[in-house]
């Protein structure tokens, strides 16, 4: 969802300046250019609210998650409704990027968790959880 939710927007732009093109560069071309305009504002805003109503219709998707780590295990709950603990063992590797953390599952690649950098309320925590990530699974990849 997230490359049709980025570049939808930019597509829709571009049929826009198309069918403005076609509407005022070009005679008869009225219904063509003004079907080009209708298509790029359905375009424009399908993907945000698509996003919006799916964040909001869905009550697991819209909570927030809480998570937790120590010497033991890793873990993750949603309200009361989800509860996982994920012992180090079950992560075979870990990976830093610019916005977070994600962890590889044994599910060779087919899920990971993703933990946010803004998850974490100071730099020490930061840096403690990726002391956890080294010390049980290893460097990171």
């Amino acid at each position: 969802m997230v490359p049709m939710f980025r570049w939808a927007p930019w597509f829709a732009l571009v049929l826009a300046a198309f069918s403005l093109v076609l509407l005022l560069g070009f005679e008869d071309t009225l219904f063509v250019a003004l079907f080009g305009l209708v298509c790029a504002l359905v375009i424009g805003f399908m993907e945000p609210v698509a996003v919006w109503w799916r964040f909001t219709s869905d009550e697991m998707i819209s909570r927030t998650v809480v998570g937790s780590a120590d010497a033991r295990s890793f873990r993750m709950a949603v309200g009361n409704a989800v509860r996982e603990d994920i012992a180090w063992e079950e992560l075979p590797g870990w990976t830093e990027t610019r916005q977070g953390f994600v962890l590889e599952t044994l599910d060779e690649g087919a899920a990971s968790l993703s933990v946010p950098h803004r998850a974490f309320a100071s730099d020490e925590d930061l840096t403690s959880f990726r002391s956890l990530l080294e010390e049980h699974i290893g460097p990171a990849k």
